[in-house]
């Protein structure tokens, strides 16, 4: 694939994560030749979403050792190496937490089928009152191969999913499992189309069984039978309702090729207990675990927050002091101070007065845009994200080739790049070259902006916090008390984000490391042992606790925007995802590179509607140019001294404007390429804009290709 490529373009782009496919966008879109190049089989690098076998087939391919490329190809400059392999992964951790029963046993078990039959056991006078009723539905339509439906910006709307009609010869299957929802509730009348939005108000008021499944509900082979199902990230990310990023996708109308889900409850660890943090001023007034003073005191505050710029003089004192210091200042309760400081503006004790301001006002002017929350979770995980920006770079002329490593670049004797060499010895000029940190030699890397982060990522086989709608996506920041400096940051995700198999939940776990001698899973075990296995978090669990079924522990060297001197003027690093939740430092990053190498250049301006876009052939185009340009000479030929005749062509005298016309439109062997007369150059314009106007049908009845 390679050696197809042109041998130059404006920018060569090098891997596919979240800034640099901004960038290819962004060139792409004011008509720069680019390249977009990855040396993985997948798409956003280090941004990416795997699914189950496919995140193991990552695990071992980062832990096999890099191959060292040696360059034959001659070039005008030396050639500086570059990695083929990330090296910034470390500490892997993979483990299945159960296991296929005994196949003796598993003879002996009445109503419970094979798994590796494909089937499901199916009891119509037992239900699991742990798991929505609506989640038996939805099994069964995704075998009817339904779609919910998804939130898009177009339409700013980010109520959960409705499934759609299931077709009537399928309607049989569907009784069959409403029938079985049926026997557990208490005097409900049949549904003919439930829906995930009132299937969880149909059990809020049934008390949960005490008798236990008589084997377990997930095993490994049925785990990795539904592989196809998962997405887990490498780096979750969440956008801001009013956050850069979402102001991007609008403006540029990136939009479309996105689809998201709300982050509906936001949590907090307070006391041992985890509670609903209060957020909109109907939360707060509603909430149970605030009194009446400090829902006065806390809606004070934040409605402070919305525009704190204007009143300066309130926290000037506190412009060099921790936020948490300010808060404290102004005579808030220990619970409101907790709400704000580490739910609503996620800070530390050390984050400056101003910064917190800042974080809690982005929170606040984001709440209430699409619903009740202040984030949104991509659908199908974060690594859609660059792959959004990808498309757009190529519906304006970006090539792609994925599993093509740049071998090196080519730097010359002033310290430019001038080029790049693949590892099949192609050669590729360029003017300008982005590439993400974990490609770059370690001598352009400044070595003091890196940053380790532990990443852990969970399934389990139920949520956190037990809730009327299983279907919502979860929140939490919690502090250490070991590292009051580096929080965890706790991010529940349910089927309904598309993340996992129905009946599971994805868990992220995010912390930031301060050295490297502890492993991720001794830094996060903290908080997976206070929400999995303490009995008092939850008492509406069987056993207190909640089943890990599948786990994976690693941590992550990230390089957070440190170029060193010694790297060519025209090369451009960007960083990998760091520890922070949302989306919106990576647009930043980009925008600020972009006005920089492009001052003047619009940043992802809205492309034009297709719609009212016309092809016109240039050889019709260049007819119809002469053909104006013919009679309005014949106009200034035929109309004198007389200015009035210049404003009324029909009084132009016509034998007068055909020895004109015949002048000025003659070539070199004396004859004439346009009509001798005013009525011919008219009959021909109006041809002319009858094959422009086919042209233009045909054009639109073209089934459109991707």
């Amino acid at each position: 694939m390679a050696e197809d490529l042109p041998d130059e373009f404006d920018v060569v782009v090098i891997g596919t994560g979240m800034p640099e496919s901004i960038l290819a966008a962004a060139f792409a879109r004011i008509g720069q030749s680019v390249l977009h190049i990855d040396r993985n089989g997948y798409y956003s690098g280090q941004w990416a979403s795997f699914s189950l076998k496919a995140i193991e087939e990552w695990v071992k391919e980062s832990q096999a050792p890099e191959e060292v490329y040696i360059s034959e190809v001659k070039t005008d400059g030396e050639q500086v190496m570059l990695h083929l392999k990330d090296n910034s992964y470390h500490k892997y951790k993979l483990q299945f937490h159960i296991s296929d029963p005994e196949p003796e046993l598993e003879e002996k078990k009445e109503g419970v089928k094979n798994i590796a039959d494909g089937s499901q056991e199916k009891d119509s006078n037992k239900i699991d009152l742990d798991q929505d009723p609506g989640d038996n539905v939805e099994k069964e339509k995704e075998k009817l191969e339904l779609e919910p439906e998804s939130t898009d910006f177009n339409q700013a709307q980010t109520s959960p999913e409705n499934l759609k009609d299931v077709d009537e010869t399928n309607e049989s299957n569907e009784n069959n499992v409403e029938s079985g929802t049926q026997n557990s509730l208490e005097d409900k009348p049949p549904e003919p189309t439930p829906n995930v939005d009132n299937a969880a108000s149909d059990v809020k008021d049934t008390k949960p069984t005490t008798d236990k499944p008589s084997s377990p509900l997930w095993t490994e082979s049925k785990l990795r039978k539904e592989w196809r199902k998962f997405n887990l990230d490498l780096s979750p990310k969440l956008l801001y309702c009013g956050g850069s990023m979402v102001e991007l996708l609008i403006t540029s109308d990136i939009a479309k090729y996105c689809e998201f889900k709300t982050v509906s409850r936001m949590l907090t660890l307070m006391d041992g207990k985890l509670k609903k943090v209060p957020c909109s001023r109907a939360d707060v007034f509603s909430s149970k675990d605030v009194s009446m003073i400090e829902k006065r005191m806390m809606m004070k505050f934040l409605t402070f927050c919305v525009d704190f710029e204007k009143h300066e003089e309130d926290y000037k004192e506190f412009m060099e002091k921790p936020y948490k210091e300010y808060l404290e200042h102004q005579k808030l309760s220990k619970n409101v101070i907790h709400f704000i400081q580490h739910a609503i503006s996620m800070t530390s004790d050390s984050t400056p007065t101003p910064e917190g301001l800042k974080k809690t006002q982005k929170f606040l002017h984001s709440l209430g845009r699409y619903g009740n929350t202040a984030f949104l979770w991509p659908l199908y995980g974060s690594g859609e994200m660059p792959q959004s920006f990808c498309r757009m770079c190529a519906v304006f002329g970006g090539v792609y080739c994925l599993r093509t490593p740049a071998a090196s670049l080519v730097v010359n004797s002033d310290n430019v790049c001038t080029g790049v060499v693949m590892t099949t010895g192609k050669q590729i000029k360029c003017k300008r070259l982005v590439m993400e940190n974990s490609y770059a030699p370690d001598s352009y890397i400044d070595s003091v902006s890196n940053r380790l982060v532990n990443r852990g990522i969970l399934v389990t086989d139920r949520s956190i916090m037990a809730a009327d709608d299983p279907h919502q996506l979860s929140l939490l920041r919690i502090p250490d008390s070991s590292d009051e400096e580096h929080p965890t940051t706790l991010l529940e995700l349910p089927a309904a984000s598309m993340m996992c198999p129905t009946g599971l939940y994805v868990v992220h776990l995010t912390k930031e490391a301060n050295n490297e001698s502890q492993s991720p899973e001794e830094s996060l075990q903290s908080v997976v042992t206070k929400l999995f296995k303490d009995s008092d978090i939850d008492s509406t669990s069987e056993d207190g606790s909640r089943q890990i079924v599948w786990s994976l522990y690693f941590q992550q060297k990230i390089n957070v925007g440190g170029q060193s001197s010694s790297a060519p003027s025209n090369v451009i690093l960007v960083p990998g995802p760091g520890p922070e939740i949302d989306i919106d430092h990576a647009v930043t990053i980009a925008r600020k590179i972009f006005e920089e190498v492009m001052p003047g250049e619009d940043f992802l301006p809205r492309p034009p509607n297709p719609e009212d876009i016309i092809y016109v052939d240039e050889e019709e185009t260049q007819v119809t140019q002469d053909s104006e340009k013919t009679e309005f000479s014949e106009t200034f030929q035929g109309s004198g001294d007389d200015s009035s005749q210049t404003t009324q062509p029909d009084s132009i005298d016509n034998d007068h404007a055909d020895q004109s016309s015949e002048t000025k439109a003659t070539n070199g062997s004396g004859k004439s390429d346009v009509p001798s007369n005013s009525s011919d150059i008219q009959n021909s314009a109006e041809e002319i804009s009858e094959s422009i106007e086919k042209c233009v049908i045909e054009e639109k009845m073209e089934p459109a290709t991707s």
